[in-house]
């Protein structure tokens, strides 16, 4: 397929090639991505570079392989050529923010490119999840909360997410009443997330028939979800009714 498009392409006045040719690499590589082969998309990303410079994408593509393979400081230094070379873009630094969010230490960092994403895409949904994500990670919890709020009044999309971490920070604040009250919306749609705080949230409050409930519910949603082997755990403690100390 590729072969043809350059066929195509040298009958064409003013098509510069290699630039064309890097083009179809990168988008290759971001189609590999999306289908889990990181080896592959390395290697089309690499290709590109090799053909030509200009070929800026694939330093956000090689970033993302980066952050996939938790390699912190390749993918900043990724990101920040691709910043570089592309400053009106917004994707780089919203990705980047959301990888520092995972940083212990770089919350402040994240801050920042959370900022910039947002400067760049004001009206941008991501960017205010990934804001307010940051200003809950530096414990900023009522402009999270005012974040949070928009993200679930005016973006229907992320509305449900934002419950999810709304939610979270609420139940990390011990505000119990106002957490399940935001969760419970997203736990009506399907948010398996949102079952697991609910559970925690019901054992803290030692009603033990709700947080079984609300543990199969989150099992029968994701059976091999991040939490499910401890779900299980809980909710077996919880059947034999000597719930787990939290």
């Amino acid at each position: 397929m590729m072969s043809c498009f350059l066929t195509i392409a040298l009958l064409l006045p003013g098509v510069n090639v290699n630039t064309l040719t890097a083009n179809l690499h990168v988008e290759t590589g971001m189609a590999y991505i999306n289908q889990g082969l990181y080896d592959k998309a390395w290697g089309e990303f690499t290709t590109a570079l090799e053909i030509t410079e200009d070929a800026h994408e694939a330093h956000l593509g090689l970033a993302r392989i980066a952050v996939i393979n938790c390699s912190w400081a390749t993918a900043e230094e990724e990101y920040t050529i691709y910043m570089d070379l592309k400053p009106h873009d917004y994707q780089a630094p919203l990705e980047m923010s959301k990888m520092l969010l995972n940083l212990r230490g770089r919350y402040p960092d994240a801050l920042i490119y959370a900022e910039a994403a947002l400067a760049l895409a004001p009206l941008n949904g991501q960017c205010w999840l990934v804001l307010a994500g940051a200003e809950g990670k530096l414990g900023n919890v009522e402009e999270a909360i005012t974040w949070y709020t928009r993200i679930i009044i005016e973006d229907a999309e992320l509305a449900d997410e934002a419950r999810v971490r709304m939610g979270s920070l609420l139940f990390q604040n011990g505000d119990l009443p106002a957490a399940r009250e935001i969760l419970l919306p997203a736990a009506a749609s399907g948010m398996a997330e949102a079952y697991h705080i609910l559970a925690l949230l019901y054992m803290e409050q030692n009603d033990n028939l709700r947080a079984m409930d609300s543990i199969n519910r989150y099992l029968y949603i994701k059976p091999n979800g991040l939490w499910a082997d401890s779900a299980r755990v809980c909710l077996e403690e919880l059947s034999s009714g000597n719930p787990l100390n939290n």
